[in-house]
């Protein structure tokens, strides 16, 4: 990805951060989302939030990230968070979220497996409930959403310090395979 946004501060306040990003990125500060997810005094949870944000990168990698973090979260009981769905809507909703992504599905197939999924969330018990709406909003033609939805509702309440540095490893992992911090 050699042509990721170039982000400043401007951009954060913008999207709305919950503090003032000059305090700890400096008011010159330039950069790209790989420059976020490698600073240091980032904490991990506000790094995904920013990488998530709108504009901050390409519609299509959020995308990706989204169907990333719901197939590659580790939950606290080692499962994953696409473990806890068995529906095959809201599989699908995944596999057409990514192929989307990649340009290999229309906007057709991304909204009929959208609804399918928002169908089967309807249908199912409370724990399943969460976890396909983690695949519905992957599926979310506003990928921004569907990014920090995904991660956000897979478990918000239950991440610790690791959880979320594994995400920040995975969104690296999206947005430039291979990239080591």
């Amino acid at each position: 990805m050699n042509n990721l946004p170039i982000l400043n501060c401007d951009f954060f306040r913008e999207a709305e951060a919950c503090y003032d990003p000059a305090t700890v990125l400096g008011e010159d500060w330039n950069g790209t989302a790989l420059d976020i997810l490698d600073h240091p005094q980032i904490s991990s949870d506000d790094k995904i939030w920013a990488v998530c944000a709108k504009g901050a990168l390409p519609e299509s990698v959020q995308r990706l990230m989204a169907v990333a973090f719901v197939r590659e979260t580790t939950l606290h009981d080692g499962r994953n968070v696409v473990d806890l769905s068995t529906d095959e809507r809201s599989l699908k909703a995944l596999e057409v979220a990514e192929l989307h992504a990649l340009g290999k599905a229309t906007d057709g197939e991304l909204d009929a497996a959208r609804g399918a999924a928002k169908a089967a969330g309807a249908a199912g018990s409370a724990a399943w409930a969460a976890t396909i709406a983690a695949a519905w909003d992957a599926a979310l033609a506003a990928s921004r959403a569907a990014s920090r939805d995904a991660a956000w509702a897979a478990a918000w309440d239950t991440f610790e310090a690791a959880a979320w540095d594994a995400q920040v490893e995975i969104a690296r992992h999206v947005i430039l395979p291979g990239h080591a911090a």
